[in-house]
């Protein structure tokens, strides 16, 4: 249940990847994390994708999401398999079962 959500584009530069969506996840506004959220709530999707993001790699520290973007800062740089693992979490968000 749930459609998953298209990657238009994936960017790295630095310790930054920027994947860029087929939807708008944020609205107008922007949200800005340093750390998993404590208290997700079941309807803020943004949070939501922060948290998941944060649990599939202990190397992130930072995700911005803004509109149909989503910036993820990573210690260490990224490789193939870590910008993946990412794109995974993102493009699955909406998807509750297969």
């Amino acid at each position: 249940m749930g459609q998953p959500i298209e990657e238009l584009d994936r960017v790295t530069v630095g310790d930054v990847t920027i994947f860029t969506l087929d939807r708008n996840l944020a609205s107008m506004g922007t949200r800005s994390f340093d750390e998993a959220p404590s208290d997700v709530g079941a309807d803020d999707f943004v949070a939501t994708l922060a948290a998941r993001t944060f649990e599939s790699d202990p190397a992130i520290n930072r995700v911005y999401v803004a509109a149909n973007t989503v910036q993820v800062t990573r210690r260490r740089g990224w490789d193939e398999a870590a910008s993946g693992a990412v794109a995974s979490v993102i493009t699955e968000l909406f998807r509750f079962y297969s």
